[in-house]
């Protein structure tokens, strides 16, 4: 099963009762979920991330909005053909760091951008969805690197 299983459920039959099987994507167990799965060390992520992070989902009407957005996602799938012949085209440098360890964007989807990219830099860390939570210092020098690179 799938992170997005329900998520196209809902896409493909934008019922009531897809709808509300949304909702479990924005408890509290789920954001906590998101930040602390294929961690190397979840216990050392602060509860201070999630915490505030599901402190907004609370907020008033907030959750019919994610439910919107999330609806609205599948219209990124729609572009990716124009941005993949973007990227064809222009070939942007491009650095890509990756939480190999996702559940909703997994490692495939970092190194689809190297289909496209002849200078594509993809880093699959061993973390999770909210990569820089573990390894925020690895991505500040990744950056530093390249952006050294291709910013003379």
């Amino acid at each position: 099963m799938s992170a997005w299983d329900p998520v196209r459920a809902y896409w493909e039959n934008p019922t009531e009762e897809n709808k509300n099987n949304l909702y479990a994507l924005l408890s509290a167990d789920t954001t906590k979920y998101l930040y602390t799965h294929g961690t190397r060390h979840p216990d050392r992520i602060s509860p201070d991330a999630w915490n505030m992070d599901q402190f907004v989902l609370e907020r008033t009407d907030n959750k019919e909005i994610q439910i919107s957005l999330l609806y609205d996602y599948r219209n990124n799938l729609i572009k990716y053909p124009s941005w993949q012949e973007y990227f064809r085209i222009h070939q942007p440098p491009t650095l890509v760091a990756w939480g190999k360890n996702d559940p909703f964007f997994g490692p495939e989807g970092a190194l689809a951008y190297q289909k496209d990219l002849k200078d594509c830099e993809v880093h699959l860390l061993n973390t999770g969805h909210f990569a820089l939570e573990e390894d925020l210092d690895v991505i500040t020098n990744l950056i530093k690197q390249f952006l050294g690179e291709h910013l003379r």
